[in-house]
C-alpha cells in the first residue's frame, strides 16, 4: 500500500510536470494497473469538488455522476488500445491512459477558470481564456502521447500529433453524445411526503389552473397586449422550471404582461402551488387567452423550456404520471383552436429549429434555441437557465427594446459560452419572423423603465436564417 501510494504521488508530479511543459521522461511514471485505478479514482474525486462547489451548500449526492466517469474512462482506454494497435505497440495501451490521467488534474483544475472569473470578465474576455484553456489541454494530450511513442525521430512529431488530436476528440464531442450527470444536485424541498401522484396532489391541481386562468386580466381596447405563457414540461430537472419563471419575470417588468402571464410547471418543488405543464393544461390556457384577447390586436408568446428529441418532441416528465410529449404540429393546431392570430413562440431545447416549418405564417414568429439538426446546451442539474433562455430573456429582453435586438445579443452569448466550454457543434440559434407580424410589433410597445419604446423584428429576407473527458465538462 506504502508503494502505491508512493507511485501515485510520482505520477501526479511527473503530470504537472507535462501539463507545465517542465523536462520529464516516460520512466519518471510508474505504470500498472493499481495506478490506472487509483488515477481513475483521483480523477472523479476532483469532478466530486467540482461538482460540489458549483452547486453550493444546499445538495445532495447522486450515484448518476458514476455514469460520467465510466463512460469517460471507457473512451480513454478504447483510444489508448486503437493508438496501440495503430502503432503495434501494446504497451501504449496501458502506459498513455496512467500518463494522461496523471496530467490531468492541472488541467480539470484550470478548466473552472472561466466560469469562477464569470462575474469579473467581459463576455469576450471570458471566452478568450476559455479558449486558450482548451488549446493548453489539447497540447498537454499531444505531449503525452509524445512521451509514449517509439517511432522514429522524422515521424514522432506528426505521430504525437495525430495521437494527441485522437485523445482530444471528446472534449468536443462527448458532451453531445456522452451522459454529462453531476455528483452533487441541488436539494429537492420537501413536499410533505407527497408525489405528483397522491391525492392532495390531484385535488389541489383540479382548481389551481383555473384560479390562476380566473386571474388574468381581460383585454384593453385600443392597446396592443402582450400575454405571455411559460410551459416547461421536463419535471425532473430544476433547470427548466428556473428559466421559465425568470423568462416570466422579464416579461412582466420590461414588457407589461404582469396580469397576463401564467406558467406551467412539472417540478417536485411546485406541485401544490402550480399547474402541471401538460397538454391538457396547455390546451385549455391558450384556450381561456384566446377567448380573453382581441384576436385582431393583441399578441400571445408561448416560451417552450425542455429537452427535445431528434423527432421534435418536447420531453415531458412528471413521475409516476404518463405525459404526451408536445410537437411542433400540436402546438400549431392548440393556436389555431384558440383562434390566437399573432404568436411569438420562443423554444429552448435540442432540435428546436424544427419547430420553425410547422408553425410559419404572415402572423408568427420562432424563435428557436437550435438549428433543428443541431442539440443546445444548459440544461443539465448545475444550470440555473438554458444557455438560450438566459440569453434571450435574462440578458437580451431585460436589457433591449426590440425582438431584433434579443436574439441578436442571444445568438452571441450563445455561441461565446459554447466555444468557451468547448461544446460542438454549435447550437446556432434560429429565427423567423413572418411579413405581417414584423408590421404588427411596429404597435406593440415595450413596459417597464424607459416604457414607450417600440419593439420590432427584422424582416427576412429568406427562411429560417441561422440567425470528455471529463476535464471539459
Amino acid at each position: 500500500m506504502r508503494y502505491a501510494a508512493a507511485s501515485l504521488a510520482r505520477n501526479l508530479v511527473a503530470g504537472l510536470r507535462v501539463a507545465l511543459f517542465l523536462p520529464v521522461s516516460r520512466l519518471a511514471f510508474r505504470v500498472d494497473l493499481t495506478q490506472l485505478l487509483l488515477l481513475f479514482v483521483v480523477s472523479a474525486l476532483l469532478d466530486m469538488a467540482r461538482d460540489a462547489l458549483r452547486v453550493g451548500p444546499d445538495r445532495v449526492f447522486s450515484l448518476l455522476g458514476a455514469g460520467s466517469e465510466f463512460f469517460s474512462a471507457g473512451v480513454l482506454l478504447a483510444i489508448a488500445a486503437l493508438i496501440a494497435l495503430a502503432f503495434r505497440q501494446r504497451r501504449i495501451a496501458l502506459s498513455l491512459p496512467v500518463i494522461v490521467l496523471a496530467s490531468l488534474p492541472a488541467v480539470q483544475v484550470a478548466l473552472e477558470l472561466p466560469s469562477a472569473l464569470a462575474f469579473a470578465l467581459p463576455p469576450r474576455e471570458e471566452r478568450i481564456l476559455g479558449d486558450v484553456l482548451l488549446v493548453w489541454a489539447v497540447v498537454v494530450l499531444i505531449r503525452c502521447a509524445a512521451l509514449v511513442l517509439d517511432v522514429r525521430r522524422g515521424r514522432r512529431i506528426v505521430a504525437a500529433l495525430a495521437s494527441g488530436l485522437l485523445l482530444a476528440t471528446p472534449i468536443w464531442f462527448s458532451p453531445a453524445l456522452s451522459p454529462n450527470d453531476p455528483w452533487f444536485v441541488p436539494a429537492p424541498q420537501e413536499q410533505d411526503g407527497v408525489n405528483a401522484g397522491a391525492e392532495p396532489v390531484l385535488a389541489t391541481q383540479a382548481f389551481l389552473l383555473d384560479q390562476l386562468l380566473g386571474k388574468l386580466e381581460d383585454e384593453r381596447p385600443g392597446v396592443t397586449d402582450l400575454y405571455f405563457v411559460g410551459f416547461a414540461p421536463y419535471g425532473t430537472q430544476d433547470v427548466f422550471r428556473k428559466d421559465v419563471e425568470a423568462a416570466r419575470d422579464v416579461m412582466d417588468e420590461r414588457w407589461g404582461t404582469k396580469g397576463r402571464s401564467i406558467v406551467l410547471v412539472n417540478n417536485p418543488q411546485t406541485l401544490l402551488t402550480a399547474p402541471f405543464a401538460t397538454i391538457t393544461n396547455l390546451r385549455e390556457t391558450l384556450n381561456e387567452i384566446g377567448a380573453t384577447l382581441d384576436p385582431d390586436n393583441d399578441v400571445v408568446m408561448v416560451y417552450l423550456a425542455s429537452h427535445g428529441t431528434r423527432d421534435f418532441k418536447l420531453a415531458a416528465a412528471q413521475p409516476p404520471l404518463t405525459l404526451v410529449p408536445l410537437t411542433p404540429a400540436g402546438l400549431r393546431q392548440m393556436l389555431d383552436d384558440a383562434q390566437i392570430k399573432w404568436r411569438i413562440v420562443v423554444v429552448s431545447a435540442c432540435f428546436s429549429g424544427g419547430y420553425i416549418a410547422p408553425l410559419q405564417d404572415d402572423q408568427t414568429i420562432v424563435i428557436t434555441a437550435a438549428r433543428s439538426d443541431r442539440i443546445s446546451f444548459g440544461c443539465g442539474d448545475r444550470s440555473d437557465a438554458t444557455f438560450f433562455g438566459e440569453a434571450f430573456f435574462q440578458q437580451g429582453l431585460a436589457t433591449t427594446d426590440t425582438l431584433e435586438a434579443a436574439f441578436d445579443i442571444a445568438k452571441k452569448r450563445v455561441d461565446e459560452r459554447e466555444r468557451a466550454a468547448g461544446y460542438a457543434p454549435p447550437s446556432e440559434p434560429q429565427i423567423w419572423v413572418g411579413p405581417a407580424m414584423a408590421e404588427k410589433l411596429k404597435t406593440l410597445r415595450k413596459k417597464g423603465q424607459g416604457g414607450g419604446v417600440t419593439a420590432r423584428a427584422r424582416l427576412p429576407d429568406t427562411p429560417a436564417q441561422p440567425v470528455r473527458y471529463r476535464s471539459a465538462r
